[in-house]
């Protein structure tokens, strides 16, 4: 991983960086933001769960963004942890910046639930590869990406 993070650290072959796709293994797109594009992710261990990628340009920390771009951001996260909770009325919502991953700037937004399999807890415990993996069938997916693109068109 040392090397290709390296590169996408320096946006030599991002995964996060445009033209994206608009569906693959990991994410299905849902919108188009301001600054940002939010996708659900596949694994829906915790229902909700979605990524918000910065569009503007490859950057991998907030400091390397104009305070304008910073803020077209996080309005961008504010519309869309509205349009989750609105959709789905988690108990709460985890929101992090990482970028051990991809080191390209993302939200993670996890909503969360009394009833998920880590709650009092952070999902982050495991590898990527020891997580639970849980896929909604094919209709349900469909659902809840045009009821959250219509709840994120509606703010």
């Amino acid at each position: 991983m040392g090397t290709q993070w390296d590169d996408w650290a320096k946006g030599i072959n991002c995964p996060f960086c445009g033209p994206r796709a608009e569906s693959n293994e990991y994410w299905d797109f849902v919108a188009t933001l301001c600054a940002s594009s939010l996708y659900l992710s596949k694994s829906q261990t915790y229902l909700g769960n979605c990524i918000l990628v910065l569009d503007v340009r490859h950057v991998t920390r907030p400091g390397q963004l104009s305070a304008d771009d910073w803020l077209a951001f996080c309005a961008d996260l504010q519309v869309a942890e509205s349009s989750l909770v609105q959709t789905l009325q988690p108990d709460h919502i985890n929101v992090e910046l990482l970028g051990n991953v991809v080191p390209h700037l993302h939200w993670q937004i996890v909503p969360r639930y009394r009833s998920d399999p880590r709650w009092e807890a952070p999902i982050w415990t495991t590898t990527r590869e020891e997580m639970t993996v849980t896929h909604l069938p094919t209709n349900e997916r469909a659902e809840l990406i045009q009821k959250l693109r219509k709840a994120v068109n509606s703010d």
